[in-house]
C-alpha cells in the first residue's frame, strides 16, 4: 500500500512516553554532560575532528561501501571524504542557529541541504538534494513501499509542523529520535537516504547540546547494523490491534525503535568515557608509545605518561612539557620526534604544545574505534 496521506505518519511523537524512554533520555543527556566536562577544549576539539572521520567511515559501511581509514584524508573525490566536509560545514552552520529555532532543525530545506553537501561532486546520486516528487519516482526497498513521491515535501512539512512546536527539552531529544524513523519511512531521495538520516539526527542533537561531536552514532549504529535495521523496518508495520496505539502505524513498535536508538547513543557515549578513564587511558598511550614503529624512530617510552597528561589537559607551556620528558637536553629532540609522528600539534613560534589525535595514534588507545567489518 501507497501512503497517500500526511496523517499516516500521526502521531509523530505517541504520548504518553513510556518512562523508560524518559528515563534514558534524561540519563543521556546527564551522561553527555559529564562527558563533556572531562574533555579539555583542545581535547575535546581534537576528538571532534578524529570522530568526524569515525562518522563518515561507519556512515557509509553501513550502506556496504568501505574505505580505508588511514587514506580517507589523501582522495578528496571520496565519499567518506565528502561526508567528512560535509559534517563540519554543516555543524557550524548548525551552531549559528539561535536557541529558539528547534523548528528549523526539522525543515525540509535542511534535509536537502544535507543531501547535496554529501553527495554533490560524486556519481552515487543522480540529483543531490532534489525531493522526490515525480510519478515515477516510487521507491521499494525490500517490503518497505515508500510514500506517493508526490506527497514527499508535504510529509518533510508535516514533520516540521509537528516536532517543531515541542517545548521541552526531554521530548525535543526523544523527537529527533523519532523523526530518524519517521524519515526514513517517507525515503525523501531516490538514494542515498540512509547516509542523510544519519547525518541529519547528528546535526540535530548537536543543536540540542548533546554534544555528539565527542561520541559517534554512526559507530553505535554500524556495530548493532542488523539490530538498526530490525528496529527500522518493524517501525514501520500497521498498527497491531487496540492496544497499539491510535494511528495507523504501530506505537510498540516506534517505541521500540525509539528505545533501540537510546540504547545505541548511551552505549556510544559510555564508550569514550570509559577510554578517557585516566588509568585506562594512561596504560594504553604507554602501550602505544611502546610500539616498535616509535620505539625505531627513538621515541622514548617515557614520554606516554606526559602525552597521557597533555590529553587530559589539552594544552600546556613548551617549557612545562619539555620539563616533564624528563630528559634534559634531549627533551627538545624528543618534543621534535612527537611532532613529527602526530601525537602534538606546536604551531612555529609557540610557547605551547596541544595534544593531537592522528589516526595511527587514536585507534591504539580507542579500543576497535575502526572495525574492518561489522
Amino acid at each position: 500500500m501507497i501512503i497517500t496521506s500526511k496523517h499516516f505518519l500521526d502521531p509523530v511523537l505517541p504520548e504518553p512516553l513510556p518512562s523508560s524512554i524518559t528515563a534514558a533520555a534524561d540519563r543521556i543527556s546527564e551522561r553527555s554532560q559529564l562527558l563533556s566536562s572531562r574533555l579539555a577544549v583542545v581535547t575535546a576539539k581534537r576528538l571532534s575532528g578524529l570522530l568526524c572521520v569515525t562518522n563518515a567511515y561507519y556512515s557509509n559501511l553501513i550502506e556496504g561501501h568501505f574505505a580505508d581509514v588511514q587514506l580517507m584524508p589523501m582522495d578528496p573525490a571520496d565519499l567518506a571524504v565528502r561526508h567528512m566536509r560535509a559534517q563540519q560545514k554543516l555543524e557550524h552552520e548548525i551552531s549559528l542557529l539561535p536557541a529558539h529555532s528547534f523548528s528549523e532543525i526539522f525543515a525540509p530545506e535542511l534535509i536537502t541541504q544535507v543531501h547535496r553537501e554529501l553527495f554533490a561532486g560524486g556519481p552515487e546520486v543522480a540529483a543531490p538534494g532534489r525531493l522526490r516528487a515525480d510519478t515515477n519516482e516510487q521507491v521499494q526497498v525490500g517490503q518497505h513501499i515508500a510514500p506517493s513521491a508526490a506527497l514527499t515535501l508535504s510529509l518533510l512539512q508535516h514533520l516540521q509542523n509537528q516536532y517543531g512546536r515541542i517545548q521541552e527539552p526531554r521530548r525535543r531529544f526523544i523527537a529527533v529520535l523519532a523523526n530518524h524513523h519517521r524519515l526514513a519511512l517517507i525515503h525523501p531521495f531516490l538514494d542515498g537516504n540512509g547516509r542523510a538520516a544519519r547525518m541529519l539526527t547528528h546535526l540535530q542533537l548537536a543543536y540540542l547540546g548533546l554534544r555528539p561531536e565527542t561520541w559517534s552514532l554512526c559507530r553505535g549504529l554500524a556495530y548493532k547494523r542488523e539490530d538498526y535495521y530490525r528496529h527500522l523496518a518493524l517501525a514501520d508495520r500497521p498498527r497491531e490491534g487496540d492496544y497499539d496505539g491510535r494511528g495507523q502505524l504501530s506505537r510498540r513498535h516506534f517505541f521500540g525503535f525509539i528505545e533501540f536508538l537510546l540504547d545505541v547513543c548511551e552505549s556510544q557515549i559510555q564508550y569514550i568515557l570509559e577510554a578517557i578513564e585516566p588509568s585506562r587511558l594512561s596504560k594504553r598511550v604507554s602501550a602505544a608509545i611502546a610500539a616498535p614503529q616509535y620505539q625505531h624512530a627513538g621515541i622514548q617510552a617515557s614520554s606516554g605518561q606526559v602525552l597521557t597528561d597533555l590529553f587530559e589537559q589539552g594544552s600546556m607551556p613548551l617549557e612545562t612539557f619539555t620539563h616533564l620528558l624528563g630528559l634534559g637536553e634531549k627533551a627538545k629532540e624528543e618534543a621534535h620526534r612527537l611532532t613529527e609522528f602526530g601525537f602534538i600539534n606546536r604551531l612555529p613560534g609557540a610557547s605551547t604544545v596541544e595534544i593531537a589525535l592522528p589516526i595511527h595514534f587514536a585507534e591504539m588507545i580507542f579500543p576497535q574505534l575502526h572495525a574492518r567489518s561489522i
